[in-house]
């Protein structure tokens, strides 16, 4: 008998990245408008919770630093703790999120953002405050991984716009979070900010839980642990360096050791990309142009919003009276002589003409909530507009009007009127650009590979934001304002800083180097070869 033999070939297996339950992630196609609003509605609440404790705590610097005044010249490290850590975990966070579900991984960020929220709002110690933004800043994933749900879960026409909507949330961080820290601060303290944070996550965790399905779309791989590590403790090397480089010296052998060390861990995580056979994210994709010009302008945009944000709030609430009789109070009080007597033995050197002196309210009435209005409309109208004409033109104009509010700024900060108006031009560019960015994103990289790729953004983005606040620190420190005694004999003259207060070159000196970073910003969107098709919400994918 003869056998026969089959020389059909077998079937091809799916590769190990594929998603495990088809091309369809759950989309709600069919679902009821009020059910598919219900959704979008609940997840951007629920992940607005990132820009919401940046909107409250960011404004708030300059006063926690009072009750902390062994920070010194360091109290960025409250802002600039939120890009180490966020930075580090990012890539991890999202890539589990495209393992074992983003519901799934939204909750876990939840648990560690509660746990900060309570440590911060008890602490008295600088050092375990840190340890609660730092906990706090594991939720920095959040935005990131509500893109990705958001794409797997929309329908395909919406993809745009609701991005566009998440990129700059419902108003609940624009508008009511500047007059809430406001509010909450001038009846109680900085501690309530926390408080509030805490209580605003435990009410809308079960309410996410109950509402929001989970994404269908799974990726079949391994978590690359060592790429993990590799990537977040090269993050935070650099960080830590960049963020310390004024005070330890930048050219000190010591400090260029968490330099050194951050870039050849970086090295080593890209080399070990090509060789992992289940990579955090497809070095192809990395190297890709449509990803990597994204990723590139995210980490100098967020130079300009990070120093944007902490600059004007933090220079809005110094008040130059406060300063001067407060420095005299001490001076007489050490020396034992009379206020009046003192005043005629001291000589401020600089100019803090900037000084508006306002309480967190009126920075809230003034500046901060008309600031957000333009951006909350931007982002939706953005997302809509990329579906006509593309995403590149947008992302270009965004880019060049946030460059020329930076020279603005520089130029002129004298007066809460200009502030205002020179914040509202930066505001509707700053809805534009976040709807671009996350959009760009989407079109870009696979879906199975949305996690981690929103991530990959978030993370360049949250590393700009500590790399410009770093950078201003910089500045700021060799800018402080001084107080000087007058010489009398046997008595010389002595120059003394005054904590956390800088002169008005230091500022503007600030704002021109993120304006530096805006032009390299629009180069590279100039040249940028993505986004000049109408913007699909990830269809071709």
């Amino acid at each position: 008998m003869t056998e026969t033999i089959d020389s059909t070939p077998p079937p091809e297996q799916p590769p190990r990245s594929a998603p495990t339950d088809g091309a369809d992630p759950g989309r709600l196609e069919g679902a009821s408008k009020l059910r598919i609003f219900s959704v979008l509605g609940v997840i951007v609440l629920f992940s607005e919770v990132v820009p919401l404790q940046y909107t409250m705590i960011g404004t708030a610097v300059q006063k926690i630093g009072l009750d902390f005044p062994s920070a010194g010249n360091n109290i960025g490290w409250m802002i600039i703790i939120l890009g180490l850590v966020g930075g580090a975990t990012t890539p991890i966070i999202g890539k589990l999120a495209d393992l074992y579900g983003k519901k799934l991984i939204l909750l876990a960020c939840s648990v560690s953002f509660l746990a900060g929220s309570i440590l911060c709002a008890l602490t008295h110690s600088w050092a375990m405050f840190l340890v609660g933004r730092g906990l706090q800043a594991v939720a920095f994933a959040m935005a990131a991984v509500a893109a990705g749900l958001i794409r797997d879960l929309m329908p395909r026409r919406m993809v745009p716009m609701a991005i566009g909507v998440i990129a700059t949330g419902f108003g609940v961080s624009a508008l009511t979070a500047p007059l809430l820290s406001g509010w909450l601060t001038d009846h109680w303290s900085w501690r309530s900010l926390f408080w509030f944070l805490m209580i605003y996550m435990l009410v809308l965790i079960p309410i996410f839980w109950l509402v929001v399905p989970e994404s269908k779309l799974r990726t079949r791989q391994r978590l690359d642990w060592l790429g993990s590590v590799l990537i977040g403790a090269g993050v935070a090397l650099a960080l830590i360096y960049i963020s310390n480089g004024q005070q330890w010296g930048w050219g000190r052998f010591t400090a260029w050791i968490y330099l050194v060390l951050g870039i050849a861990l970086l090295i080593a995580f890209y080399v070990w990309e090509h060789r992992a056979a289940d990579p955090i994210m497809d070095p192809k994709l990395l190297r890709a142009p449509r990803v990597s010009i994204v990723l590139a302008i995210g980490l100098f945009a967020n130079m300009i919003i990070g120093v944007q944000f902490y600059a004007v709030s933090y220079m809005a609430q110094i008040d130059e009276k406060v300063v001067k009789e407060g420095t005299i109070a001490g001076f007489a009080a050490k020396a034992g002589i009379p206020v009046d007597t003192m005043r005629q033995g001291l000589i401020f050197q600089g100019d803090i003409g900037y000084a508006l002196g306002f309480s967190l309210m009126a920075l809230a009435v003034h500046l901060t909530t008309w600031q957000s209005i333009p951006g909350m409309l931007t982002g939706p109208a953005a997302g809509q507009w990329a579906t006509r004409v593309g995403l590149r033109r947008p992302y270009i104009a965004c880019l060049a009007v946030m460059t020329l509010s930076m020279a603005l700024y520089a130029m002129f900060h004298g007066s809460w009127g200009v502030l205002l108006i020179i914040g509202i031009v930066y505001g509707l560019a700053f809805g534009v650009y976040y709807a671009c960015a996350n959009n760009l994103v989407i079109e870009a990289v696979p879906q199975e590979q949305q996690g981690i790729g929103a991530s990959m953004l978030a993370l360049t983005q949250s590393f700009g934001s500590a790399v410009g606040t770093a950078i201003l620190t910089a500045i700021l420190s060799a800018h402080t304002y001084q107080v000087s005694t007058v010489a009398q004999p046997g008595a010389p003259a002595q120059t003394f800083d005054i904590p956390q207060v800088y002169t008005d070159d230091g500022w503007t000196i600030g704002f021109w180097a993120v304006a530096a970073a805006g032009v390299v910003c629009v180069v590279l969107a100039a040249v940028m070869k993505a986004g000049r098709t109408p913007a699909t919400g990830g269809t071709l994918h």
